[in-house]
């Protein structure tokens, strides 16, 4: 008898659905900062750290998380570690504005500024960008050494004014992330190797430390 009851237990629970397991997501009063890092950077918040951590101390009530992809050059590949990266980024960005309604802050360095733009205004074989209605829970951008800085933008920033990144946007791309240009900084200075294709290898590096100050007073300005 005991046995058969177990057996009609067992397969009671075998037939049963799966339950849907809910990520928990704790919001903020404040805003609700990621940070992507760069390519070969260590996992967390790499050199976009200093730029995180003085919103969330200028902001009361903020907090951040670092995303979690591969940013790695080869393994895996460059394109493929940013299409995981906008994944996750997209699935963040969707997560907080479903449960929660204060602001998002993106800021990303070198491939983290790649993914960033890449999941606000897609590119070549990447994933469908987020949707308007996400990108209104973001209340700034601000992406550094992005390797699809294209010149002349109006959300352009530092000292290079005429050359462009190594996979520069255009087109569709372009435009549309053009339509969320008051809310976007993007840093390239001039020589930097992959947001000006130039041959400064000191460049990419400097630019969080030279404007990081300034990307966090326009965060502050677009969130408070």
């Amino acid at each position: 008898m005991r046995t058969s009851f177990l057996s009609l237990g067992l397969a009671a629970v075998a037939s049963a659905a799966p339950v849907a397991l809910e990520r928990r997501v704790t919001c903020y009063s404040g805003v609700y900062v990621i940070g992507a890092r760069g390519t070969s950077e260590s996992a967390g918040y790499g050199s976009t750290a200093s730029v995180v951590n003085s919103v969330l101390a200028g902001i009361p009530g903020s907090g951040g998380v670092a995303l979690d992809y591969p940013a790695s050059w080869l393994d895996p590949l460059y394109p493929t570690s940013v299409t995981d990266g906008i994944n996750t980024l997209i699935s963040l960005v969707e997560d907080y504005a479903n449960s929660c309604s204060g602001d998002i802050v993106l800021v990303g360095f070198s491939q983290g500024a790649n993914v960033i733009t890449d999941a606000l205004a897609g590119g070549v074989d990447k994933p469908t960008p987020l949707t308007a209605s996400y990108i209104d829970h973001i209340s700034a951008i601000t992406v550094f050494g992005d390797p699809t800085f294209t010149h002349g933008q109006s959300f352009d920033v530092g000292t290079d004014t005429s050359s462009d990144g190594i996979f520069s946007r255009g087109g569709d791309s372009l435009a549309l992330l053009n339509t969320y240009a008051d809310k976007i900084q993007s840093y390239c200075d001039t020589g930097d190797v992959y947001c000006a294709s130039g041959d400064d290898s000191t460049a990419h590096s400097q630019e969080i430390p030279t404007w990081g100050s300034d990307a966090v007073q326009f965060i502050v300005s677009k969130s408070t």
